[in-house]
């Protein structure tokens, strides 16, 4: 049985990116693992970024021993930083805190020995970082190709302006975000964005506890 409290945290970098697709794949291993989670903390921000409030919150918690397993669907959910990753792991491993990725399934327990966790966490980590800047290099080639071709740069509106008026007014309403995102086919992340955008001063919650 994994230590509790079990927390799962769940971060995005961008708009296009769903939070609730990480969330599908960290509930089925949780049916298949048996396992309760307690809490969950969601975050939109870059994996790249040190202060990043909820990540900062978690870590915190990790030093005073109030968590007792935290769960991803994958080691760059954490940070793609190599220095970061690394101090978190380690900092986890101090305080008794079990890791589990679900991408990297053998994690858990290469941590737990002795020999094998610094190797791990160097490698892990400096594969991550590599694979980060070759992403940004082949971004910016891609980018840079896209220009010169004459192409328009940046994704298209998720929902029309029609579509957001419509929403807003349902919002209003008394439809709950839930249901708007089903509705128009989109994350909670992004209605609550559109809300935002509309003036309305409504902010998703950083973590809740689920029953």
């Amino acid at each position: 049985m994994l230590p509790r409290p079990v927390v799962a945290y769940l971060r995005v970098s961008t708009e296009k990116q769903d939070l609730e697709s990480q969330w599908a794949v960290i509930e089925a291993w949780a049916r298949t693992s048996r396992a309760t989670i307690d809490e969950r903390l969601l975050e939109e921000e870059s994996g790249a970024e040190d202060k990043r409030p909820v990540f900062q919150e978690l870590w915190q918690r990790v030093k005073e021993r109030k968590v007792g397993t935290i769960v991803v669907a994958e080691l760059s959910r954490l940070s793609r930083r190599m220095r970061t990753l690394v101090n978190f792991l380690y900092d986890c491993v101090e305080s008794g805190v079990y890791i589990v990725s679900i991408r990297e399934g053998w994690l858990e327990e290469a941590l737990r020995n002795d020999i094998t966790r610094p190797l791990v966490i160097a490698m892990l980590s400096t594969l991550y970082e590599l694979e980060r800047k070759m992403i940004s290099e082949r971004t910016k080639a891609g980018l840079e190709r896209a220009r010169r071709q004459g192409k328009r740069i940046g994704g298209r509106p998720k929902l029309s302006e029609k579509q957001v008026r419509e929403l807003v007014e349902l919002y209003k309403q008394g439809v709950p975000v839930a249901r708007l995102a089903r509705r128009y086919g989109v994350s909670r992340i992004t209605v609550y964005r559109y809300l935002k955008r509309a003036g309305i001063k409504k902010t998703p919650p950083r973590a809740h506890p689920l029953g």
